[in-house]
């Protein structure tokens, strides 16, 4: 029989440094990504070679067993719903409307909605550093939005979109924390990539009319690669245990480094130029950072 793995094992900043590192290049290496494929194709590729990829891992060893617990399923596809399918395809749809750099912040409210959620479904309280490190991140989105707006805004259901990917993965996340697996999380990791490939396949299926292969695209194909191996099959391997070792809240406000180093990143893979209000923002996630990770003083 599987025992559960302990969930605080081990340094936690390799597992962020991974986590931010692998989604937050992922931004430009999208870029590159669509001139060999579409957004859609792309989706469904990452969901299906990742998850291959994880189960070969989980395989590696001889005897360990590749299906979770029958107890498990339940669990295992509502994540993968909200995690696999709804967030990536909302987050996509919004990059369209929207552009890459708004649809990026809006997805990064996630920590609010996880915040919140927190609070009934997993018993957390908001204390007041947590509660200081939301009001910079909320301030980030704001200043983003402020400084990519043109002379009509945002548009509205791309900005709608943008906020869905956020609320869904914030979800996903207070769910990883509330539901219990015995199964390894590795494993758990894996299937909920695999169960997303179905959904992803049919929806490639419906919009085939609109999908694009481009063979002599070299610097897509790297970023493909870099969207299956790292941004999905090594991130996600590293995000779950991470939820399992920290708050709901400060997991998921770990993660606005990301928009940071994507913001950084796409300044010099493709171009994208920094403006007075990204600097603000920036500054702000970092502040939200810095007051999350410092450890308070001990009581008198």
């Amino acid at each position: 029989m599987d025992t559960p793995l302990p969930h605080r094992t081990g340094p936690t900043w390799p597992l962020l440094l991974t986590v931010w590192l692998c989604w937050g290049l992922s931004y430009p290496f999208m870029s590159w990504t669509l001139e060999a494929v579409d957004l859609i194709s792309a989706r469904m590729l990452s969901n299906a070679c990742a998850g291959a990829l994880l189960l070969a891992w989980s395989a590696r060893a001889p005897g360990r067993r590749l299906l979770p617990h029958r107890a498990e399923w339940g669990g295992i596809l509502l994540l993968a719903m909200l995690i696999m399918v709804i967030f990536p395809y909302a987050l996509i749809a919004g990059v369209m409307l929207v552009g890459p750099g708004q649809a990026a912040i809006l997805n990064y409210t996630m920590p609010i909605w996880a915040s919140l959620l927190a609070v009934p479904v997993l018993g957390e309280r908001l204390n007041r550093r947590t509660i200081l490190a939301l009001g910079l991140g909320l301030a980030a989105v704001i200043l983003v939005l402020a400084g990519t707006s043109g002379p009509e805004g945002p548009d509205a259901l791309g900005v709608v979109l943008g906020l869905t990917a956020g609320a869904t993965f914030g979800s996903g996340t207070v769910l990883s924390k509330k539901l219990e697996f015995r199964s390894p999380v590795m494993l758990i990791t894996t299937w909920q990539l695999l169960l997303g490939t179905p959904p992803a396949f049919l929806l490639w299926l419906a919009l085939h009319d609109h999908t694009y292969v481009h063979w002599d695209a070299t610097r897509g194909w790297i970023g493909l690669f870099w969207m299956i191996v790292l941004a999905n099959a090594l991130a996600y391997a590293a995000w779950f245990p991470l939820v399992g070792r920290l708050k709901a809240s400060v997991a998921s406000l770990s993660l606005l480094v990301v928009p940071c180093i994507g913001v950084a990143s796409s300044a010099v893979m493709v171009s994208r130029e920094i403006g007075p209000f990204d600097v603000v923002a920036l500054l702000c996630v970092l502040g939200a950072i810095a007051i999350i990770v410092r450890k308070p003083r001990p009581a008198r």
